[in-house]
């Protein structure tokens, strides 16, 4: 696999960890890791597609929509699109200078649950991937 997938799908790996372990009693913590993790997942699959993006972009559904309509990865990580808020929405002051709502227990587990259970199948899916792009010895 490349360096880079590898790397994206390792700190998404520890970015839901961390999600894990902060999730009940620091829940806007734990949804700023899942968001993350989420970017992280898509980034190891453009990167594995050769797919050129910004390192500084952090919109997860325009991100997954420089993927292939038919990309068999697209519509799993468009989904990811309702995480960016946790990126920033959770983590600084509301207009007027309010905390921020942190999410529901139901709703940091459930937003765990579902980056987790993608991070390895995509793994999988970008080693196989790159293993294809491998020159073959004679």
């Amino acid at each position: 696999m490349s360096n880079a997938a590898a790397s994206f799908v390792a700190l998404s790996r520890e970015d839901i960890a961390v999600a894990r372990t902060l999730a009940k009693a620091h829940p806007r913590s734990a949804a700023f890791h899942v968001e993350q993790a989420a970017e992280k997942l898509l980034k190891a699959v453009l990167s594995a597609e050769g797919i050129v993006f910004s390192t500084g972009h952090h919109q997860l559904g325009r991100l997954a929509e420089l993927l292939p309509p038919d990309h068999i990865w697209r519509a799993d990580l468009m989904a990811f699109d309702a995480y960016t808020t946790f990126a920033t929405a959770m983590r600084y002051p509301r207009p007027g200078g309010d905390l921020p709502w942190p999410p529901s227990q139901d709703e940091i587990e459930a937003a765990i649950a579902n980056v987790a259970s993608l991070i390895g199948e995509i793994d999988d899916w970008c080693r196989e991937k790159l293993a294809d792009k491998k020159p073959k010895r004679r």
